[in-house]
């Protein structure tokens, strides 16, 4: 049986309304920006360095200009904690052994993903 995530970590969106979707996520959970640049904003509302996380398409494909358009519009990623690294490695083995396989690796230093 694979070992379950302790909680969800953050999701991340892509966003032709960064803007409105910045202002939403701090009215509608008190979200506070921890970081932000042009392209990107990472907001928390607890002690965890961010929930959510807006990548501007503005910015990062511009000339896309449709804030309607779903092309690239919507949820990047959702990522998931686990109790320790050992809790991530073995869910990892159990899955592989059942042939599901992350589709790439992620090790931002402070986390690592799969």
């Amino acid at each position: 049986m694979p070992v379950v995530p302790k909680q969800m970590a953050h999701v991340v969106y892509r966003t032709r309304r960064f803007e409105q979707m910045l202002a939403w996520y701090a009215k509608v959970f008190g979200a506070k920006v921890q970081y932000r640049n042009p392209a990107l904003a990472f907001l928390t509302f607890d002690d965890e360095h961010h929930r959510f996380a807006f990548a501007d398409l503005g910015v990062i494909r511009p000339g896309e200009d449709d804030p309607d358009d779903r092309g690239m519009i919507g949820v990047d990623h959702v990522a998931w904690e686990y109790g320790s690294i050992r809790d991530l490695l073995e869910n990892y083995a159990e899955l592989k052994s059942a042939g599901i396989e992350p589709y790439w690796a992620v090790n931002h230093g402070m986390s690592a993903s799969l």
